[in-house]
């Protein structure tokens, strides 16, 4: 008998080596595959469908080469000491008027040169960075929006050492939306950030690579993603469930225009729910029919700017 329990107990321990095993190599290729910026991946692919030479596609825009050729570089320092790079573009005219554009995952601020174009002819002052990890900022992995939103509070501060009197718009697509969601749920935030649009954004870091590994992989979240998410925090200062969107919103007493496409099914239009229904600011939302992810303004433009327009003539 109690050979036979020593027999199962080394059989049991033997199985748990291996799953321990096999948990550590899984999270370690999920943490590689979705968090470092060079490796190829699939996991938020669409993030990439547009994008600059400077970033690997060889033709340039109308508005990606005015956003190169007029943007004068900006750099500043992270909280972690990380060098983030940005393009501005004063405004034509005088005015207090500023918009940050936060573009999203594994792409680059040539992304978003339409949507900086629309506010600089309207007379806005125009900041477009590069992520961490992104085009010319430093950064050895993605934030997923949790260490993104630290950042763009440090460009905030540039505007403001510009015009004290700025009033500032957020508006950032997916990953970017994801960063200016969470943002809003930050502590102590200066009064000139006055509107935040949030274009195909996740409810959480936590949701989305739920999907994603169900998506890709056939696997369910637990337990990979909690063992993933424990190494992130090691290796990249984070846990995943700091990344929780529909909880920061329901903290924000910013005004945030939500928007999703009804055809979106890599960040779920579903999750477009979660988060307008957590928000306890001023919300509005705009569904665009037959959009997919990320591609709402160009799916229809005249839908797209005319309600933005007239969400930020509100606090404007």
């Amino acid at each position: 008998m109690r050979k036979t329990a020593k027999i199962m107990v080394i059989v049991l321990s033997i199985v748990l080596c291996f799953v321990v095993l096999g948990l550590l190599i899984g999270s370690n290729y999920m943490f590689k595959f979705a968090l470092e910026p060079l490796a190829e991946n699939e996991l938020l692919e669409n993030d990439n469908e547009a994008g600059t030479a400077e970033f690997g596609i060889i033709e340039l825009s109308e508005e990606e080469r005015w956003l190169i050729t007029e943007g004068q570089g900006e750099v500043i320092k992270s909280h972690d000491g990380l060098d983030l790079f940005a393009r501005f573009i004063p405004s034509k005219t005088t005015s207090d008027k500023f918009a940050i554009l936060v573009h999203g995952y594994k792409s680059s601020s040539g992304v978003m040169a339409k949507y900086a174009k629309h506010y600089y002819d309207l007379g806005w002052n125009i900041l477009v960075p590069d992520q961490r990890a992104h085009g010319k900022s430093q950064g050895e992995y993605i934030g997923m929006g949790c260490l993104e939103k630290k950042d763009m509070l440090g460009w905030v501060q540039v505007l403001l050492e510009k015009k004290s009197q700025a009033k500032i718009l957020l508006h950032g697509v997916s990953m970017g939306a994801a960063t200016v969601m969470l943002l809003s749920g930050e502590k102590n935030l200066p009064q000139n950030i006055c509107a935040l649009v949030s274009d195909c954004g996740y409810s959480s870091v936590n949701d989305q690579f739920t999907v994603q590994l169900k998506e890709l992989f056939g696997l369910p979240a637990f337990p990979l993603l909690q063992t993933t998410s424990l190494l992130s925090k090691i290796r990249a200062g984070y846990f995943f469930g700091e990344g929780n969107c529909a909880k920061a919103v329901s903290k924000s007493n910013i005004p945030i225009l939500f928007i999703h496409g009804d055809k979106d099914t890599f960040v779920p239009f579903e999750m477009l729910e979660k988060v307008y229904a957590a928000a306890s600011c001023e919300k509005e939302k705009l569904v665009v029919p037959h959009a997919e992810h990320g591609n709402a303004m160009d799916v229809n433009p005249e839908l797209y700017w005319t309600t933005v327009d007239n969400f930020v003539a509100k606090y404007f």
